[in-house]
């Protein structure tokens, strides 16, 4: 959520910088995030980043168990790992992105 958060703050930024300051009553001042939100028309950035990576998955997942980008998601380091919590991985996450949308068995469904 922490992370999602900073992502919108961050492109609102962006769009300040691409849109520009208004000019009201002979003083210029920054847009503020309504102003934002009407010239995007409600377009979420981290709906969108979600959406694709989703789009990648599912692309990976129907590629053949011989291709590069598939043994690189699915493969496994046999290393020691640092002592704490182990890190969120990639495929973790979207996996928790689709459980969140009430998707289930997605690797069956994407081969379909």
């Amino acid at each position: 959520m922490e992370e999602e958060r900073a992502l919108a703050v961050f492109g609102r930024k962006i769009l300040r910088k691409i849109y520009g300051p208004v000019k009201e009553n002979e003083i210029w001042r920054i847009r503020r995030n309504d102003e934002l939100e009407t010239i995007i028309r409600g377009k979420n950035t981290v709906r969108f980043i979600k959406c694709q990576r989703i789009r990648w998955v599912g692309h990976i997942e129907r590629m053949q168990d011989t291709v590069f980008p598939k043994k690189m998601l699915y493969g496994k380091l046999y290393a020691t790992r640092r002592r704490g919590r182990p890190k969120m991985r990639w495929l973790d996450d979207v996996s928790t992105d689709l459980r969140k949308m009430g998707i289930d068995e997605w690797r069956d469904r994407a081969r379909d």
